[in-house]
Protein backbone atom coordinates (compact mmCIF):
# COMPACT_ATOMS: atom_id res chain seq x y z
CA UNK A 1 0.00 0.00 0.00
CA UNK A 2 1.04 3.64 -0.81
CA UNK A 3 2.26 5.60 2.39
CA UNK A 4 -0.62 7.61 2.22
CA UNK A 5 -2.97 4.87 1.67
CA UNK A 6 -5.03 5.82 5.09
CA UNK A 7 -5.57 9.97 4.02
CA UNK A 8 -6.50 8.25 0.84
CA UNK A 9 -9.44 6.20 2.04
CA UNK A 10 -10.34 8.66 4.66
CA UNK A 11 -10.73 11.46 1.29
CA UNK A 12 -12.92 9.08 -0.63
CA UNK A 13 -14.97 7.26 2.19
CA UNK A 14 -16.21 8.16 5.42
CA UNK A 15 -18.24 5.36 6.27
CA UNK A 16 -17.61 1.62 6.14
CA UNK A 17 -20.80 -0.37 6.17
CA UNK A 18 -20.31 -3.96 6.72
CA UNK A 19 -22.59 -7.53 6.32
CA UNK A 20 -22.13 -9.96 9.20
CA UNK A 21 -22.82 -13.54 8.84
CA UNK A 22 -19.88 -14.71 6.23
CA UNK A 23 -18.19 -11.33 6.58
CA UNK A 24 -17.36 -10.24 9.66
CA UNK A 25 -18.01 -13.33 11.32
CA UNK A 26 -18.54 -17.07 11.59
CA UNK A 27 -21.84 -17.84 13.17
CA UNK A 28 -22.39 -21.25 10.89
CA UNK A 29 -22.12 -23.32 13.73
CA UNK A 30 -24.19 -21.64 16.56
CA UNK A 31 -27.07 -20.97 14.08
CA UNK A 32 -26.46 -24.98 12.95
CA UNK A 33 -27.58 -25.59 16.46
CA UNK A 34 -30.38 -23.34 17.11
CA UNK A 35 -31.83 -24.36 13.40
CA UNK A 36 -31.20 -27.88 14.22
CA UNK A 37 -32.95 -27.96 17.56
CA UNK A 38 -36.28 -26.59 16.53
CA UNK A 39 -36.34 -28.92 13.64
CA UNK A 40 -35.70 -31.66 16.55
CA UNK A 41 -38.87 -30.23 17.88
CA UNK A 42 -40.67 -30.87 14.85
CA UNK A 43 -39.47 -34.40 14.32
CA UNK A 44 -36.81 -33.52 11.73
CA UNK A 45 -32.72 -34.69 11.30
CA UNK A 46 -30.54 -31.63 12.17
CA UNK A 47 -29.24 -29.69 9.28
CA UNK A 48 -25.62 -29.45 8.60
CA UNK A 49 -23.15 -26.25 8.90
CA UNK A 50 -22.54 -26.60 5.35
CA UNK A 51 -26.64 -26.43 5.28
CA UNK A 52 -26.70 -23.37 6.89
CA UNK A 53 -23.78 -21.37 4.85
CA UNK A 54 -26.25 -21.86 1.53
CA UNK A 55 -29.65 -21.46 4.16
CA UNK A 56 -27.98 -17.91 5.13
CA UNK A 57 -28.30 -14.34 3.71
CA UNK A 58 -32.29 -13.42 3.66
CA UNK A 59 -33.08 -13.68 7.27
CA UNK A 60 -33.82 -16.10 9.35
CA UNK A 61 -37.62 -17.02 8.13
CA UNK A 62 -35.79 -17.51 4.43
CA UNK A 63 -33.36 -20.10 6.83
CA UNK A 64 -35.98 -21.86 8.29
CA UNK A 65 -38.27 -22.44 5.35
CA UNK A 66 -34.91 -23.28 3.42
CA UNK A 67 -34.73 -25.93 6.67
CA UNK A 68 -37.79 -27.65 6.43
CA UNK A 69 -37.96 -27.64 2.75
CA UNK A 70 -34.88 -29.57 3.27
CA UNK A 71 -36.90 -32.66 4.64
CA UNK A 72 -39.94 -31.73 2.24
CA UNK A 73 -41.74 -30.01 4.65
CA UNK A 74 -43.30 -26.44 2.82
CA UNK A 75 -44.96 -24.23 5.39
CA UNK A 76 -47.32 -22.10 5.11
CA UNK A 77 -46.73 -18.18 5.97
CA UNK A 78 -48.62 -18.92 9.49
CA UNK A 79 -46.11 -21.84 10.48
CA UNK A 80 -43.36 -20.27 9.10
CA UNK A 81 -43.62 -17.49 11.22
CA UNK A 82 -44.28 -19.24 14.53
CA UNK A 83 -40.78 -21.39 13.95
CA UNK A 84 -39.26 -18.73 13.21
CA UNK A 85 -40.13 -17.54 16.79
CA UNK A 86 -38.55 -20.41 18.04
CA UNK A 87 -35.44 -20.53 16.49
CA UNK A 88 -35.12 -16.95 17.67
CA UNK A 89 -35.60 -18.12 21.25
CA UNK A 90 -33.02 -20.58 20.71
CA UNK A 91 -30.39 -18.60 18.56
CA UNK A 92 -31.28 -15.43 21.30
CA UNK A 93 -30.25 -17.90 24.35
CA UNK A 94 -26.97 -18.48 22.99
CA UNK A 95 -25.41 -17.32 19.82
CA UNK A 96 -21.66 -16.46 20.79
CA UNK A 97 -20.68 -20.01 22.09
CA UNK A 98 -19.03 -21.00 18.71
CA UNK A 99 -19.24 -18.02 16.96
CA UNK A 100 -15.66 -16.11 15.78
CA UNK A 101 -14.53 -13.00 14.10
CA UNK A 102 -12.85 -13.89 10.52
CA UNK A 103 -8.93 -13.68 10.80
CA UNK A 104 -7.88 -9.81 10.66
CA UNK A 105 -11.45 -8.58 11.16
CA UNK A 106 -10.67 -7.10 14.71
CA UNK A 107 -6.85 -5.13 13.01
CA UNK A 108 -8.53 -3.48 10.35
CA UNK A 109 -11.55 -2.30 12.11
CA UNK A 110 -9.39 -0.99 14.55
CA UNK A 111 -7.54 0.36 11.77
CA UNK A 112 -10.60 2.36 10.38
CA UNK A 113 -11.79 3.41 13.58
CA UNK A 114 -7.50 5.07 14.18
CA UNK A 115 -8.51 7.07 10.72
CA UNK A 116 -12.30 8.44 11.82
CA UNK A 117 -14.28 6.00 9.32
CA UNK A 118 -17.82 5.58 10.67
CA UNK A 119 -18.36 1.77 10.83
CA UNK A 120 -21.67 0.52 10.78
CA UNK A 121 -23.35 -3.41 10.15
CA UNK A 122 -26.37 -3.79 7.88
CA UNK A 123 -27.36 -7.78 8.07
CA UNK A 124 -30.73 -9.36 7.83
CA UNK A 125 -30.30 -10.84 10.99
CA UNK A 126 -31.99 -9.45 13.93
CA UNK A 127 -30.54 -6.59 15.67
CA UNK A 128 -30.87 -8.05 19.46
CA UNK A 129 -28.50 -10.93 18.73
CA UNK A 130 -26.10 -8.72 16.25
CA UNK A 131 -25.65 -6.37 18.90
CA UNK A 132 -25.13 -9.47 21.32
CA UNK A 133 -22.10 -10.73 19.57
CA UNK A 134 -20.19 -7.52 18.35
CA UNK A 135 -20.03 -6.41 22.19
CA UNK A 136 -19.13 -9.96 22.81
CA UNK A 137 -16.28 -10.63 19.94
CA UNK A 138 -15.52 -6.62 20.78
CA UNK A 139 -15.95 -4.90 17.39
CA UNK A 140 -18.88 -2.79 19.11
CA UNK A 141 -17.41 0.00 19.34
CA UNK A 142 -15.07 0.63 17.23
CA UNK A 143 -18.55 -0.55 15.18
CA UNK A 144 -21.30 2.08 15.96
CA UNK A 145 -24.26 1.31 14.45
CA UNK A 146 -26.05 -2.06 13.70
CA UNK A 147 -29.20 -2.30 11.27
CA UNK A 148 -30.66 -5.67 11.48
CA UNK A 149 -33.85 -7.62 9.70
CA UNK A 150 -36.12 -5.83 12.22
CA UNK A 151 -35.02 -2.24 12.53
CA UNK A 152 -36.37 -0.86 9.49
CA UNK A 153 -39.29 -1.20 7.64
CA UNK A 154 -36.77 -2.81 4.63
CA UNK A 155 -33.83 -4.91 4.49
CA UNK A 156 -31.40 -6.21 1.82
CA UNK A 157 -31.40 -6.29 -0.67
CA UNK A 158 -33.97 -3.17 -0.54
CA UNK A 159 -30.90 -0.41 -0.70
CA UNK A 160 -32.97 1.54 1.83
CA UNK A 161 -31.64 -0.57 4.58
CA UNK A 162 -28.15 0.59 4.17
CA UNK A 163 -29.05 4.30 3.41
CA UNK A 164 -31.17 4.49 6.35
CA UNK A 165 -28.38 3.04 8.41
CA UNK A 166 -25.72 5.69 7.10
CA UNK A 167 -28.31 8.44 7.83
CA UNK A 168 -28.70 7.48 11.19
CA UNK A 169 -24.79 7.41 11.58
CA UNK A 170 -24.34 10.40 9.98
CA UNK A 171 -22.48 9.49 7.33
CA UNK A 172 -22.78 10.57 3.54
CA UNK A 173 -24.06 7.47 1.03
CA UNK A 174 -21.97 9.63 -1.68
CA UNK A 175 -19.06 8.52 0.43
CA UNK A 176 -19.97 5.01 2.22
CA UNK A 177 -18.88 1.43 0.84
CA UNK A 178 -20.51 -1.81 1.61
CA UNK A 179 -18.44 -4.92 2.66
CA UNK A 180 -20.62 -8.09 2.40
CA UNK A 181 -20.50 -11.81 1.02
CA UNK A 182 -23.27 -11.91 -0.91
CA UNK A 183 -25.76 -10.89 -4.15
CA UNK A 184 -27.62 -9.49 -1.57
CA UNK A 185 -24.67 -7.01 -0.52
CA UNK A 186 -24.06 -6.12 -3.87
CA UNK A 187 -27.34 -5.53 -5.15
CA UNK A 188 -28.34 -3.41 -2.51
CA UNK A 189 -25.17 -1.50 -2.94
CA UNK A 190 -25.50 -1.34 -6.48
CA UNK A 191 -28.78 0.05 -6.06
CA UNK A 192 -28.03 2.54 -3.18
CA UNK A 193 -25.48 4.11 -5.78
CA UNK A 194 -22.64 2.84 -3.71
CA UNK A 195 -19.21 1.00 -4.37
CA UNK A 196 -19.12 -2.51 -2.61
CA UNK A 197 -16.50 -4.99 -1.82
CA UNK A 198 -17.41 -8.80 -1.41
CA UNK A 199 -15.41 -10.97 0.32
CA UNK A 200 -14.35 -14.55 -0.85
CA UNK A 201 -15.09 -17.07 1.80
CA UNK A 202 -18.37 -15.69 2.77
CA UNK A 203 -22.22 -17.78 2.81
CA UNK A 204 -23.51 -17.89 -1.14
CA UNK A 205 -23.72 -20.59 -3.22
CA UNK A 206 -22.56 -18.58 -5.74
CA UNK A 207 -19.00 -17.25 -6.15
CA UNK A 208 -18.16 -13.92 -5.13
CA UNK A 209 -16.43 -13.22 -8.19
CA UNK A 210 -19.66 -13.39 -10.08
CA UNK A 211 -21.81 -11.30 -8.12
CA UNK A 212 -20.81 -7.90 -9.94
CA UNK A 213 -19.18 -6.04 -7.10
CA UNK A 214 -16.43 -3.01 -7.44
CA UNK A 215 -13.86 -5.59 -5.83
CA UNK A 216 -13.39 -8.98 -4.46
CA UNK A 217 -10.90 -10.06 -1.58
CA UNK A 218 -9.56 -13.27 -0.04
CA UNK A 219 -8.40 -12.08 3.24
CA UNK A 220 -10.20 -9.17 5.69
CA UNK A 221 -6.63 -7.60 6.03
CA UNK A 222 -7.01 -6.77 2.16
CA UNK A 223 -9.43 -4.44 2.55
CA UNK A 224 -7.49 -1.55 2.84
CA UNK A 225 -5.76 -2.10 0.17
CA UNK A 226 -8.89 -2.65 -2.05
CA UNK A 227 -10.70 0.42 -0.75
CA UNK A 228 -7.72 2.75 -1.48
CA UNK A 229 -7.35 1.18 -5.22
CA UNK A 230 -11.47 2.41 -5.58
CA UNK A 231 -10.03 5.87 -3.65
CA UNK A 232 -7.67 5.91 -6.48
CA UNK A 233 -9.57 4.73 -9.59
CA UNK A 234 -12.44 7.46 -8.59
CA UNK A 235 -14.95 5.03 -7.67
Amino acid sequence: MHPNADNLIATRFDTVVYDLDGTLIDSAKDMQLAVSNVLADHGLPAVTEDDLRDFMGQGSKVTMGKAFSKYGRTLDDTTLTAVTAEFVRYYEADPISHTTAFVGVPEVVARFHRMGLKQGVCTNKFEKPSRIILEHLKLMPPISDVAGADSFPVRKPDPRHILMLIERMGGDPRRAVMIGDSTHDAEAARAAGIPSVLVSWGYTSKPASELGADAVIDRFDALPAALEKLAAAGR
